[in-house]
């Protein structure tokens, strides 16, 4: 089992997550402005969160590495966001395909680290893996239509990964 004393980092990824969901589901029309701005600042302050947590937990978690990659791309992401917003409003629907496709894959490989260090909640990391990237996949097929919905897809897809983030620092917490 994976266990930190700094488990209230992911509990904080969590709820930036949580809560940058429910704004955009709350707020959907000043959401996409959001999600472009504050979403990005979010979106690097989780990346930031995930690469101090993959660094603190390296010698106890052998796959680290997924979730040092995982940081890095948030990073990258909001760099992109924040560099031309005019262009990022017209791209919106690629960012975030390219975004929850990557991240999918981030989620997979991590469940099953997770499923190795016997974390009961693997399955739902897989879950939300196979989600993201079929998210991603219907967002870079329809993106006209995804650029209408996209930020209420995005909520949802932020709330649930803020959930799972919630739970798995519940588990990481506990002592042996």
């Amino acid at each position: 089992m994976i266990r930190s004393k700094n488990w209230w980092l992911i509990t904080l990824r969590g709820l930036i997550f949580f809560f940058i969901g429910l704004y955009l589901l709350r707020f959907p029309i000043s959401g996409m402005l959001g999600l472009i701005v504050y979403g990005s600042v979010l979106l690097f302050l989780s990346g930031m969160i995930i690469i101090i947590f993959a660094f603190t937990t390296r010698r106890l978690h052998k796959n680290w590495l997924w979730q040092l990659l995982e940081g890095l791309l948030d990073i990258i992401v909001a760099a992109i966001l924040l560099s031309n917003i005019g262009l990022t409003a017209l791209t919106l629907p690629y960012i975030f395909a390219f975004f929850g496709i990557l991240t999918g894959i981030f989620w997979i490989m991590e469940s099953i680290s997770f499923k190795q260090n016997n974390y009961r909640f693997w399955g739902v990391a897989l879950l939300a893996g196979l989600f993201s990237i079929i998210v991603g996949i219907l967002i870079a097929y329809r993106p006209f239509l995804a650029s209408l919905t996209i930020v209420g897809i995005i909520g949802i897809m932020f709330i649930v990964q803020g959930l799972f983030l919630m739970l798995f620092s519940l588990v990481v917490s506990k002592k042996e």
